[in-house]
């Protein structure tokens, strides 16, 4: 009788909703999932005016994304920071501190433009600046891949924690009953790779580095969203 009165309240799906919706991450995720379909919408068979429409709201969600993540470069270097300042260099700190640097000038480099996609300032630097920072957002995503792999067939090289890192929130199969210092299972790494492998078609087709056409794009950013969706939720209703 007293662990049942003690047992914790149901929280509605509307309070989950909005603690999903009120939280950065899971906001941002929101976006992603209309900012997919918009993109796949101006690749279907509608109507001039519906292709247009879905144009234009693809491009405004993607630029109401870039304000949400505008200042997280800010987190990558501390995370950098963290971990120079931290525990001796181990595979998997050597890795998160190349991530971390990588992600860092990417979201560096894209906010300088914020500008011009705002039609505020235009700059004749535009295009080599984005391009630039397609290429280390590319080179983020490729050395997570190579984490995720060499934890798959090496083994974790530490245990992982919740420090609120960068690195931390991007792991799609932390549930919100596990203790801090369980290991990644092979499930959660699969589905790691899997995420992460989708998302490289994006800043890849950008450069050019990756035939893939917007169609594909598009569905592999849905794909990579419904993915990490249960996981995004938990944390914010935990």
């Amino acid at each position: 009788m007293a662990q049942s009165s003690l047992a914790l309240p149901r929280i509605s799906l509307s309070r989950q909703l909005a603690n999903f919706t009120n939280s950065t991450a899971g906001l941002d995720l929101t976006l992603r999932f209309f900012h997919s379909l918009a993109l796949l919408g101006t690749q279907l068979k509608f109507s001039n005016a519906t292709v247009l429409k879905c144009s234009v709201a693809a491009s405004q969600i993607g630029l109401g994304r870039r304000y949400l993540r505008f200042f997280c470069f800010l987190d990558c270097f501390h995370n950098v920071q963290d971990t120079l300042a931290g525990h001796p260099m181990t595979r998997k700190s050597v890795m998160e501190l190349a991530k971390s640097s990588c992600l860092g000038i990417y979201l560096a480099l894209e906010g300088t433009t914020m500008l011009h996609d705002m039609d505020v300032l235009l700059v004749s630097w535009y295009t080599p600046i984005l391009l630039e920072a397609y290429k280390f957002w590319f080179y983020a995503i490729c050395i997570a891949i190579v984490g995720t792999v060499s934890d798959l067939f090496l083994g974790p090289s530490e245990p992982s924690t919740q420090n609120g890192s960068v690195g931390d929130k991007e792991k799609p199969g932390a549930a919100s009953h596990s203790p801090p210092n369980l290991t990644p299972s092979t499930g959660v790494l699969l589905n790691r790779l899997v995420i992460d492998t989708l998302d490289l078609t994006i800043p890849g087709s950008l450069l050019g580095w990756i035939p893939v056409s917007t169609t594909g794009v598009a569905t592999a950013m849905l794909i990579s969203t419904i993915l990490v969706w249960p996981t995004a939720w938990a944390e914010a209703n935990f």
